[in-house]
């Protein structure tokens, strides 16, 4: 069938193809990305000497105040340990630790935000900061160390989306949102999941026995990306609403 033209003879018929944009990440992760260099950039470049070590006190997850086994504990806002397992997220070591995390968010959260939407993916990120800083505290539960970073919440995008994102190939990065969710035995069955789990583990068990180094300024909590990775690949269907039944 010939499509009409415009009323003038010879006209060219002009057709339009729709490109992918090629910056396509969802809001939401930059949003986070944007809070997360926000709240390094006051606490470095804004708050004072005092201040920042009081923030540092009241944000940061500390295994060992929940006993108060140190008397620096004291100085903690009341209510901090409600708080702290998930506000030590937003704090970072220094650009270098927070440029780290803002590329594996990107890598990793893009896919599962789109999977999920807005609000499955904020409950989510939530829980995976929250299972890094219980892995942390069941691991330290005696250490007076503050642990920062948003490493747990990464590590559990990661493990969520070793569960629906790969495909047959080796890649570093995930390339499907919208892949079927597979289970547990069939993602431990699958030769790139089992090479990206291996690589995984094994860098934090390097770092873990000090062969890694550290960033940030500090030691790597790799307890913390254990925890939330295992919370993101094990329970990532409860947050998945592609796997649920339809209903009429």
């Amino acid at each position: 069938m010939r499509p009409e033209d415009n009323g003038e003879p010879g006209a060219d018929i002009q057709i339009r193809r729709s490109h992918p944009p090629a910056f396509n990440v969802p809001g939401i992760i930059l949003v986070l990305i944007a809070t997360f260099a926000l709240v390094h950039g006051v606490r470095v470049y804004l708050l004072g000497p005092v201040a920042t070590a009081q923030a540092l006190l009241d944000l940061a997850f500390i295994p060992g105040c929940y006993g108060d086994l140190d008397p620096v504990c004291g100085f903690r806002t009341p209510g901090a340990d409600l708080w702290s397992p998930l506000s030590y997220a937003f704090l970072h070591g220094d650009w270098t630790h927070f440029g780290a995390n803002a590329v594996w968010l990107l890598a990793f959260g893009t896919p599962v935000a789109r999977r999920v939407g807005v609000t499955w993916f904020l409950a989510f990120c939530t829980c995976g900061a929250i299972a890094g800083a219980a892995a942390f505290y069941l691991l330290n539960p005696t250490l007076i160390v503050p642990v920062i970073g948003a490493s747990g919440i990464v590590s559990a995008l990661i493990g969520g989306a070793c569960r629906f994102a790969f495909g047959g190939r080796v890649s570093l990065a995930p390339g499907r949102s919208n892949g079927p969710l597979v289970s547990i035995g069939e993602s431990l069955r699958n030769r790139t999941v089992l090479i990206f789990i291996a690589v995984f583990f094994g860098t934090n068990l390097l770092i873990g026995s000090g062969v890694g180094g550290e960033m940030g300024g500090g030691a790597v909590a790799w307890e913390a990306h254990l925890g939330g990775f295992a919370f993101g690949f094990l329970l990532f269907r409860l947050f998945d609403p592609l796997s649920r039944p339809l209903r009429r």
